[in-house]
């Protein structure tokens, strides 16, 4: 059974982030000697103590005083990333030889967390290294979005003694453009977060729709597909008169032609005085726009998860994704909305238009609730960390 256990995670500031912080608790609360080494702007390049909520957080920066940072190393990036890495292998593995023996060494993120680690490992006599996928890199090109491969991920996977994704359609990625091995793939949930059950627990101060709302909720760039919402509201909009079109997130994307498309539809005379363009909003604003919902779509066109997803299950709103998108098994497994191709605004349209015909909507929140807990995910993860230091 692991007792001892190294985590390696990534940010830039002395405090605990809420949703690996909370995780990480619930693991310690479960009897796991559980020791971050984390990184703030504040601190050397030696890990010093920094207790947090009673974890075991040891705090180092790779950016003070690390000697790859000449501007030659800005022009070489790529090269001075694996430099940096290196440099934080090497605190890493001094860290685990100082302080252990440790069961099994863990990064949350792929990169560059998990490559500092696996370098760690080419010397030998170093624990077992469990890697967390959130996210594999994509690009779009003329025929549609595709993976982009890393020679760096593919380094880490077969240094890896397990690979951990955050969903069903994640794992299958991992084996298809990575090759990692089916056995060595294992998979954790994702919780929901405490600031948001708080906020979900609180009633708005207006809760009740003012007239009927579609919702499309992301960030407005290209994979996550606002151009294919506003092209199925330009569908929809003779069929459902007085209903109105509402687009919550930021937008993130550079791509200049791609924000002129985005404006171009959303001037279509069909949707005039319908389209309600909100931008990025406060966690409770969000909370409340979902609410006001009759409908909610995440149209992305590759995700490994979707928060925003299971937050508006959660919150009782039927959400129509897209089959490339990890959360779409909680869509199909509590029958609270649909699954549709993506790219695609006419099976949207239909979607929607589904949706907004029902008169009894099938609940979800009791359901994604109950499951997506931190206790939940903290035992999914000791079971793969216990995976990985089982003799083979």
């Amino acid at each position: 059974m692991v007792s001892r256990w190294l985590w390696e995670e990534r940010r830039r500031n002395g405090a605990t982030p809420g949703f690996f912080g909370e995780l990480a608790r619930a693991i310690a609360g479960k009897g796991i000697d559980l020791t971050l080494l984390s990184q703030a702007a504040d601190a050397g390049s030696v890990p010093e103590p920094r207790p947090i909520d009673g974890l075991n957080v040891h705090v180092f920066s790779r950016e003070g005083r690390n000697p790859w940072l000449s501007p030659f190393d800005k022009i070489i990036k790529p090269w001075a990333g694996y430099r940096k890495a290196a440099t934080d292998a090497a605190i890493i593995r001094r860290f685990a030889q100082q302080h252990g023996p440790f069961d099994v060494v863990a990064a949350q993120c792929e990169e560059p967390d998990g490559l500092s680690c696996a370098l760690a490992c080419l010397a030998g006599g170093f624990p077992p290294l469990v890697t967390q996928i959130h996210g594999l890199r994509t690009e779009f090109r003329a025929e549609g979005v595709r993976f982009t491969r890393k020679s760096s991920l593919g380094f880490v996977f077969r240094k890896s003694a397990r690979v951990v994704a955050n969903s069903v359609p994640t794992a299958t990625w991992l084996q298809r453009e990575y090759g990692v091995p089916k056995n060595k793939i294992g998979q954790c949930r994702i919780h929901l977060t405490a600031p948001f059950l708080n906020l979900a627990a609180t009633p708005s101060a207006d809760p009740e729709p003012v007239g009927p709302r579609i919702l499309f909720l992301g960030a407005l760039n290209r994979n996550k597909a606002p151009d294919v919402f506003l092209r199925a509201a330009i569908l929809l909009a003779p069929d459902l008169p007085g209903w109105t079109f509402a687009l919550v997130g930021p937008e993130t994307s550079e791509d200049r032609a791609f924000r002129a498309t985005l404006q171009e539809l959303a001037s279509h005379p069909l949707l005039a005085r319908r389209l309600e363009w909100l931008g990025r909003l406060e966690p409770a604003a969000v909370i409340d726009q979902i609410r006001r919902a009759r409908v909610v779509t995440c149209p992305s066109w590759i995700e490994t998860f979707s928060r925003t997803t299971v937050e508006a299950l959660a919150l009782g709103r039927p959400v129509i994704v897209t089959e490339t998108t990890g959360a779409a098994d909680w869509v199909r497994s509590t029958g609270s909305g649909s699954v549709v191709p993506p790219g695609d605004p006419a099976a949207l349209a239909r979607a929607i238009h589904d949706w907004t015909s029902k008169e009894a909507v099938p609940d979800a929140s009791a359901a994604v609730t109950s499951e997506l807990t931190v206790s939940r995910a903290a035992d999914d993860w000791i079971r793969e960390v216990g995976m990985a230091i089982r003799p083979r």
